[in-house]
């Protein structure tokens, strides 16, 4: 198998999470991981159209740094908040969007699979996924939110499903 670079990416409505991790032979290491932030209040007339044109726009400059060759998304599970479910749908719609535009190939995964897949269990919490996220990728001191450490599980996920995939 050749080298091959994962981006894992977290949607969320005003944070999106990614991590990315590099494949190469039997050796799966850390590129980088981090939290895009996209807030209101550094926008001009902030608008949900003007919100997710910015948000395209830097998961474009995102994709074009990493040149991911596979990207892995999280699929979106709510039960409670109609109003953060549509405004994180929208988000991932964009992200998926961006994607599509640079042709890379997408993996779509629940949260749940992606507990399992990382801890062996799907009712994981964040504190199991990251110990297990730092142990495999050698990471010392975890430096982000939450949604950098769910990206990078997603990394890991599509990583572990890469015997399946053709390039």
């Amino acid at each position: 198998m050749k080298k091959i670079k994962i981006l894992g990416v977290d949607p969320g409505a005003n944070r999106i999470g990614f991590g990315a991790i590099e494949r190469n032979k039997n050796k799966t290491s850390l590129l980088e991981y981090g939290v895009i932030e996209i807030k209101s209040s550094s926008i001009k007339n902030c608008t949900t159209g003007s919100r997710l044109i910015v948000l395209e726009k830097e998961i474009s400059r995102l994709i074009k740094k990493i040149k991911p060759d596979i990207i892995g998304i999280e699929r979106i599970y709510f039960a409670r908040n109609q109003k953060t479910a549509m405004a994180v749908s929208e988000a991932r719609g964009v992200i998926m969007l961006a994607i599509a535009k640079n042709k890379i190939p997408i993996k779509e995964y629940s949260p749940s699979t992606i507990k399992q897949r990382i801890a062996g269990h799907g009712k994981a919490d964040k504190k199991d996924v990251l110990k297990i996220i730092k142990l495999l990728l050698k990471i010392k001191v975890f430096n982000s939110l939450d949604d950098a450490s769910d990206a990078l599980a997603i990394a890991l996920v599509v990583d572990l499903d890469s015997e399946e995939i053709t390039f």
